[in-house]
């Protein structure tokens, strides 16, 4: 028996005809970046929530970078990150201006 690492084909023959509807009102509005998609999407992920306030974003470098601000993380911090990462995760520290120390040097030192 193969099992698929990946199966994108059922889930979206089960929601097919929701996610291209969808898709085709994304593309005829032309907003790629924010758009009545977007503020939809947040306002309906922040009541799944319970919070306040969602932000979409475009990639998860935005994300963790808008957290690292949210935390008031900036000069002068040091941030512990995997040594066995995605570049996304050390540049958001080097973007709010913190400085890096990999999780590897931690337990060497």
């Amino acid at each position: 028996m193969k099992i698929p690492f990946n199966d994108f084909a059922s889930p979206y023959q089960e929601l097919k005809a929701e996610l291209d509807a969808a898709y085709a009102r994304f593309m005829a509005s032309g907003w790629y970046v924010l758009g009545k998609e977007v503020e939809a999407f947040e306002e309906e992920y922040a009541a799944y929530c319970q919070a306040a306030h969602c932000v979409g974003v475009g990639h998860g470098l935005d994300a963790l970078h808008l957290a690292l601000l949210a935390l008031e993380v900036g000069p002068g911090d040091e941030v512990i990150v995997p040594s066995n990462t995605y570049i996304a995760t050390w540049l958001a520290v080097t973007q709010a201006g913190a400085s890096i120390k990999r999780l590897s040097e931690k337990w060497e030192n």
